[in-house]
């Protein structure tokens, strides 16, 4: 915690002098040379808009978002009056490694985190989490990676702080279920993802426009490192536009991993998959914009000696527009199941957890988002003295 509290603060540090650095250009820059001209000079304080503007030309940029949950389990003992309210903050700078560096094809990117849990104690029988923004508190530097394109942006090399969610095992139409268990299967032991990314090096390959190869190496938490691969196609079915992708990735973990007998083992490997397809949509008469329905699925295999978790089943689908008035709203159900292992030192006493998620988004301006979720957890945790428990969670978004 005080080295990543430390590797944030010598991170703002940094922000700041840019920011200083840059304005004291553009105040230089933007001088008339009669001052009685020119009553105003361009500062983060007084024009922070021409400052920022400035960044933008040196190729880079600044994004914020805030999330905020509140959740009420109804049928749990703990905290059943108060709920339990957390929230996330993340800032973000890309990087144009063309304007900044000269470098033609290059990016990067410096991202910050923030999580705070602020009351109330979250219900702990769900084997899959609730929240996708669960976590402990913390301030770190969540990532920072560099990326080049090369032969015509056919292949692309990334190496740094990676969310590998961000690259491999993504389910793109479930973006906004809050379920972890829809963003990835749970299957992927020690998955370097939210809330601790690791150094990892990747590559990417696009033979085709419609045909794609990622490659990973990723540490990890006490566990050694993890290899994937995860081959892609993407396809686009009848006259209209009604995309579809389908990826199916092979992991493999390499370190001393404790099974659930106590003894060691050197590796475990598993695979998953996901598909996606944009089917129906339909315009509305007299309104921007359409109703579209798009669907997804997916599947995850591990081994039953190390992972908690042997099979995944996910699916569900996401109406975008679901009223004429309200076009930038969406609507998502979905499901996901898992299998526990059946070892004994594994420690379950059922064989699996079924969670049924449903939501609403309310687009809120441009930058103000409200989602209302409702989940029911059946045998959470796969534990007989955890009863069926429907959780409600309101989500803010706000992102700027």
């Amino acid at each position: 915690m005080g080295h990543a509290n430390l590797r944030a603060n010598i991170l703002l540090a940094i922000i700041f002098l840019a920011f200083s650095h840059l304005s004291s250009s553009q105040t230089i820059q933007s001088s008339s040379p009669d001052p009685s001209a020119n009553g105003t000079s361009d500062n983060l304080i007084s024009r922070p808009k021409a400052v920022l503007q400035g960044f933008n030309e040196h190729g880079i940029s600044f994004q914020g978002m805030a999330v905020y949950d509140w959740s009420l389990t109804l049928r749990s003992a703990q905290d059943t009056e108060a709920g339990f309210g957390r929230y996330s903050f993340d800032l973000s700078m890309p990087v144009d490694g063309q304007k900044a560096f000269g470098l033609e094809g290059s990016a990067g990117l410096v991202r910050l985190k923030h999580h705070m849990r602020q009351f109330g104690e979250t219900y702990d029988g769900a084997a899959q989490v609730f929240s996708n923004i669960d976590s402990c508190s913390r301030t770190m530097l969540y990532e920072i990676w560099f990326e080049q394109r090369l032969m015509s942006k056919k292949v692309r090399l990334k190496g740094g702080k990676i969310d590998a969610n961000t690259e491999f095992a993504a389910v793109q139409t479930a973006g906004d279920f809050l379920n972890s268990s829809m963003g990835y299967s749970p299957t992927i032991m020690a998955f370097p993802t939210y809330p601790e990314p690791k150094l990892g090096i990747t590559a990417f390959l696009n033979p085709t426009t419609n045909n794609r190869l990622s490659l990973g190496a990723f540490q990890t938490v006490g566990m050694g490192t993890i290899t994937i691969i995860e081959p892609a196609r993407n396809w686009n079915i009848g006259p209209g536009e009604r995309p579809g992708r389908m990826s199916l990735g092979y992991w493999r973990l390499n370190g001393q991993i404790t099974q659930f007998d106590g003894r060691c083992a050197s590796s475990t490997e598993g695979f998953y998959s996901v598909v996606e397809q944009s089917g129906w949509r339909h315009p509305w008469m007299g309104q921007q914009g359409q109703r579209k329905l798009a669907t997804f699925f997916q599947i995850g295999y591990a081994q039953g000696q190390v992972s908690p978790f042997i099979r995944h089943l996910g699916g569900g689908a996401v109406l975008q527009a679901p009223f004429g008035s309200r076009t930038q709203d969406s609507l998502g159900i979905a499901a996901t199941s898992v299998r526990f292992s059946s070892r004994p030192g594994a420690g379950f006493e059922l064989g699996g957890e079924l969670v049924l998620e449903g939501y609403y988004k309310a687009t809120i301006g441009k930058h103000l988002a409200l989602v209302q979720d409702f989940q029911f957890l059946h045998h959470p945790g796969g534990m007989r003295a955890n009863r069926d428990c429907p959780i409600l969670t309101p989500r803010l978004v706000i992102s700027f």
